[in-house]
């Protein structure tokens, strides 16, 4: 996650920032939905309305916040995200594969859950990408006997 905005300390609680982006709230309440968790563990999610083609999400303040309700308060965007605006989802291209071969006799075999421990490996695998990159990684699984 790459922090885009994030509302000074500086300011009161009342207080505007000039530099805050829009809000860019719907009409029909209508959220993105993207969460994520700040740099000091506060986890925020994405109340701006849903935008095909832009990576960047917005958290406003709420009620029982630092600032004014319905002030941005944050807004961050992943590490493939560009400038450009995009049509659709952008959702990046894979560029790199890892392959892993588990091979074990047919003794070492009783009692395992094939199923399961593949399902553990792709968790444990998607547990090192960013939170916005794992709609985008890829996984598939192959057993032989």
């Amino acid at each position: 996650m790459i922090i885009t905005y994030q509302r000074p300390d500086t300011l009161d609680a009342d207080q505007l920032d000039q530099d805050a982006p829009d809000a860019d709230l719907s009409p029909t309440g209508a959220t993105c939905g993207t969460s994520t968790v700040d740099v000091l563990g506060v986890p925020w999610s994405c109340s701006r309305a849903p935008h095909p083609g832009q990576d960047e999400h917005r958290a406003t303040v709420t009620a029982a916040g630092d600032g004014p309700t319905g002030a941005v308060a944050i807004a961050w965007t992943y590490q493939y995200a560009t400038d450009e605006q995009h049509g659709d989802v952008d959702h990046a291209v894979p560029a790199q594969s890892i392959t892993i071969t588990l091979s074990f006799p047919d003794r070492a075999a009783r009692g395992i859950n094939a199923a399961a421990l593949i399902q553990s490996m792709i968790d444990a695998g998607l547990g090192h990408f960013w939170e916005g990159d794992q709609d985008d990684v890829l996984t598939s699984s192959t057993t032989t006997a």
